[in-house]
């Protein structure tokens, strides 16, 4: 019989290993509790039936993006100039290089066209990481606004669960509501200020297009993708 390391030290050895790409975030979901709220399609029996957790990762602050710019610096048209989703690219890079840390678990990445119709935000909320918001996205308290999910862990491991936690936007003034852009929302916000994204990142996650175009320039290529960038 295979020998399941304890929960502990598993999310310990992830956290070792995601952390120089930036990955910071994690939560922990019971296979139970999950199931117990989610649709019939995406339950553990569907999805991956050893699950016993659902470990959430994101990346919040900077960090993430750094790593992603490094990555491509070391092969910008393989890397950027030749592929549609290049940041969605990277961190499947990185989860394919755990190796046999993700043995017997099976993980999925909210990408577009993804296999399953699974709902990241209610999970990571479920997990932990934050709650909806007045932006429409989650926010949490280590870093605010400023974080993106990027895939979840159905492991066999047993892992204590870290949610829910509270919703900061009930009793906050609200300086976000002022402004319609939803950029500049997410900028007004109060939570965590010193994780915000640099000016190129919130460029890229707001206009693809025009983020694409200030890489290229930035790496000295031309971009290899045609049609609509999204």
């Amino acid at each position: 019989m295979r020998i399941i390391p304890d929960g502990p030290r598993f999310l310990d050895q992830l956290r070792a290993a995601l952390g120089p790409a930036g990955l910071n975030a994690f939560g922990v979901v019971s296979a139970a509790r999950f199931d117990a709220l989610a649709p019939p399609e995406v339950r553990t029996d569907r999805v991956h039936p050893p699950a016993r957790s659902i470990v959430v990762i994101g990346s919040g602050g900077p960090a993430h993006w750094s790593a992603f710019l490094d990555y491509v610096a070391a092969d910008p048209l393989e890397r950027f100039a030749r592929r549609r989703h290049p940041f969605d690219a990277f961190a499947a890079h990185v989860f394919g290089e755990l190796g046999a840390l993700t043995e017997g678990t099976r993980v999925v990445f909210p990408t577009f066209g993804g296999e399953l119709p699974l709902d990241f935000m209610k999970l990571a909320e479920l997990a932990g990481l934050g709650r909806p918001s007045e932006l429409g996205i989650l926010i949490g308290a280590a870093f605010g606004p400023w974080f993106g999910l990027r895939a979840a862990l159905f492991t066999p491991h047993l892992i204590d669960e870290t949610g829910p936690v509270a919703r900061l936007c009930d009793g906050c003034d609200a300086p976000c509501k002022p402004f319609v852009d939803i950029r500049a929302r997410r900028e007004a916000c109060i939570v965590a200020p010193e994780a915000r994204y640099d000016e190129l990142e919130r460029l890229y996650h707001y206009d693809r297009a025009e983020g694409r175009r200030r890489l290229c320039l930035r790496f000295q290529i031309t971009d290899e993708i045609t049609g609509p960038i999204y």
